[in-house]
């Protein structure tokens, strides 16, 4: 029999069903778009009394796009040219071009990512593949402070709400890391950097309203406190109405609001030696529905119409020095409280993590970057019908070490490294990595890497439980669960990669990566045999391949006008081991919430020296999703496209009026269908306006 994974569904047993309702969308009507594209015609025609200027961005040669400077991939400062690696980096200029209001948003603009909004506060985000809301095997980090949670393993992306004027980019990497940032970097890393405080000296003051953002506001004020310490202070708040239920077009009951604040400061103590200090504090709200909401008496499954909340803060702190010879020492450590709330559970994390790394260049053709850290995690978690997770405290013990060599100068580099990672779950972890880097040209960039990673259990999956049905017994209610698993070892990745950047022209730059990952002791669920009874229990029992491509074309077609396309191809298939074809009693939906070709078209015109416009088309293909966790259905969400246009206005250098229109091709859309229990919810088409003044 083919079995489960979190949405490998087995049949419900409860005597009475509360199903969601079904995914098939309904046209809405509405003018808003209309007035806005209006807008956007009538912009593009005013005439400008002062000569055409070209943005700074748009006027910038493409031939620096190989000379950005990245950390994410060697974990040390080095262009994108050098990067044996398919980076994307997504710049502050990016995300204000975008007119986006959150960071799932901006990271839509990767290739290879698939990002899809399942209401006002969740989201799915992936890296080639395996998308749901805990989607499990992308580590997300904002300033090198991991995200996720280690419950799921997943990523709560309403907890994550920086204010995004402080983003200085955002580095995607498709495809394994665990050889510098450890477990669960096994399809990608995707690692937020803000701005240092000298950088964001003087006022901000931002604020926005629209039908679907309701209000969103952000504050920022930098100063000096002497000739080597900057500091900033932000604090950001955001209200989203509630979408619209799939089926029966009725409010979704899913709004949400954030508040949140923090600090950064920067300093020098002498030239070789500097340091940094930041923290957050955040608080949010929001609604939600859950169906079915299993409970312990008749009728067993219900709807709860509830809300869940989470609070939490950060510090981190870290000091680097340099020698002058060019070693350079770093250390770093953060504390994070997380607190999360829901009417099926509530988690409380505390996470101490210590990270001490070490660069130097043994002779001209070799560099040396190690490291070593420790993290311990404690979590407690209130019991309910619904899940259950023990209290626990665990600890992570790692070490690693890369050695870039040069096999011939300026043309031709070999990076061989590993980490070594001792958790409590599966004991000692291995992940090598090989990397080749070829520049025939000063134009063109070959690459390819061979890498290993792993992802260890969550809690849930090792000793955790949760309910996916209920029924009457002679003694009582029964529960249908999915049981974790004591026994179970880490998820396996062997990936190939291959790339090629090419710097055409000083207006024409391309970026193409081709990938196949071989993957092994995937976890499904398969019935559980000891005691034999109804539930089901976390395996190592699926393996599978996936492949395909992703490619980033940057043209500046004028002085005026930037575009950059994307496409991403990709297949997944699992098969548990030992059957080769799925049976009819379970569906795979890591395979089938994988759109095979995405596509992305953005469009930045100047049209004089103080209007812009901004235009971002995408297309999705076809992908599935289940209905119910209790349910063994699909339902198709259709390939769409969603149409995004700004119009900006800046009448003085320190004024910006911003007019944005989201999802403008459809009254609403469902973009995809969660396999946790809450119905299918379309995002509605949002305009909002928003005014940010600088002094």
């Amino acid at each position: 029999m083919r079995t489960a994974l979190p949405g490998r569904i087995p049949t419900p047993l409860s005597p009475s069903s509360t199903t969601f309702p079904s995914a098939v969308t309904t046209p809405r009507s509405g003018r808003s778009w209309k007035l806005l594209l209006l807008t956007c015609i009538l912009g593009w025609l005013l005439p400008s009394t002062a000569e055409t200027a070209a943005n700074k961005y748009l006027d910038m040669d493409l031939t620096q796009l190989m000379e950005v400077t990245i950390t994410s991939v060697a974990k040390k400062p080095q262009l994108l040219a050098d990067a044996a690696a398919a980076i994307f980096v997504i710049s502050q200029e990016d995300i204000h071009r975008s007119g986006v209001t959150s960071i799932p948003e901006a990271l839509a603009l990767a290739p290879g990512l698939q990002v899809a909004r399942i209401s006002s506060s969740k989201w799915s985000v992936s890296a080639r593949g395996f998308a749901g809301y805990t989607s499990n095997k992308l580590l997300v980090m904002i300033d090198g402070r991991s995200v996720y949670t280690p419950a799921f393993s997943g990523t709560f992306w309403d907890m994550q709400h920086t204010l995004l004027e402080d983003i200085d980019r955002i580095e995607v990497i498709r495809g394994p890391g665990g050889t510098l940032w450890g477990a669960n970097a096994v399809n990608g890393v995707i690692n937020i950097i803000t701005k240092k405080a000298q950088e964001t000296q003087g006022g901000l003051l931002r604020l926005g309203a629209g039908n679907q953002d309701k209000f969103t506001a952000g504050a920022r004020y930098g100063t000096k406190i002497n000739d080597h310490t900057f500091a900033r202070l932000y604090l950001s708040a955001d209200d989203r109405d509630s979408n619209i239920l799939a089926a029966s077009q009725e409010d979704g009951y899913d709004g949400w609001q954030n508040l949140q604040t923090g600090f950064r400061m920067d300093g020098e103590e002498e030239a070789s030696s500097q340091w940094t200090l930041q923290g957050d504090l955040f608080k949010n709200q929001g609604d939600q529905i859950i169906a079915p909401f299993w409970i312990d008496r008749p009728p067993y499954a219900t709807v709860n119409y509830c809300t869940q909340s989470a609070e939490g803060g950060n510090l981190t702190g870290s000091w680097q020095r340099s020698s002058n010879n060019g070693d350079r020492l770093t250390l770093k450590s953060y504390y994070d409280y997380t607190h999360r709330e829901e009417s099926t559970y509530t988690q409380t994390f505390q996470i101490l993590d210590l990270d001490l790394q070490y660069e130097t260049e043994l002779g001209p053709r070799n560099s040396l970057t190690m490291g070593a850290g420790f993290r311990r995690i404690h979590g407690s978690f209130s019991t309910s019908f619904q899940i259950r997770i023990p209290d626990q405290t665990k600890d992570l013990y790692s070490v690693f070490l890369q050695d870039q060599i040069s096999l011939l100068p300026e043309r031709l580099w070999l990076t061989l490294g590993s980490k070594y990672e001792h958790n409590d779950y599966t004991g000692s972890e291995w992940q090598p990595s090989g990397r080749l880097l070829w520049k025939p040209a000063e134009q063109h960039s070959i690459w390819a890497s061979l890498a290993r990673a792993v992802r260890t259990p969550s809690m849930v999956e090792y000793g955790g439980a949760f309910t996916v049905g209920a029924y009457p017994t002679p003694l009582g209610t029964g529960r249908v669960q999915f049981v974790g698993n004591q026994e179970i070892g880490s998820e396996e990745l062997l990936a190939y990669e291959a790339g090629y950047r090419w710097q055409a022209t000083s207006q024409l730059f391309l970026d193409l990566a081709l990938y196949y990952n071989d993957y092994d002791q995937i976890y499904g669920t398969v019935p559980r045999r000891d005691p034999p009874d109804l539930n089901q229990v976390w395996s190592g029992n699926l393996e599978g391949e996936g492949y395909g491509l992703e490619l980033a074309l940057n043209w500046q077609a004028s002085r005026a006008l930037a575009l950059t396309l994307t496409y991403g191809y990709q297949e997944l298939n699992l098969e548990e081991k030992g059957i080769p074809e799925a049976g009819a009693d379970g569906v795979d939906l890591s395979e089938v919430t994988t759109p095979r070709h995405q596509a992305s078209l953005r469009a930045s015109l100047d049209l004089n020296e103080q209007w812009q416009l901004n235009g971002w088309l995408r297309y999705l293909d076809q992908i599935q999703g289940s209905t119910s966790l209790a349910h063994n259905t699909l339902s198709p969400i259709p390939s769409h496209i969603l149409l995004d246009l700004n119009l900006i206005w800046k009448p003085r250098e320190d004024l910006e009026l911003m007019l944005v229109g989201q999802n403008l091709l459809n009254s609403s859309q469902l973009q995809y269908i969660t396999e946790l229990v809450t119905p299918p919810t379309e995002i509605e088409r949002s305009v909002y306006a928003k005014i940010s003044w600088c002094f």
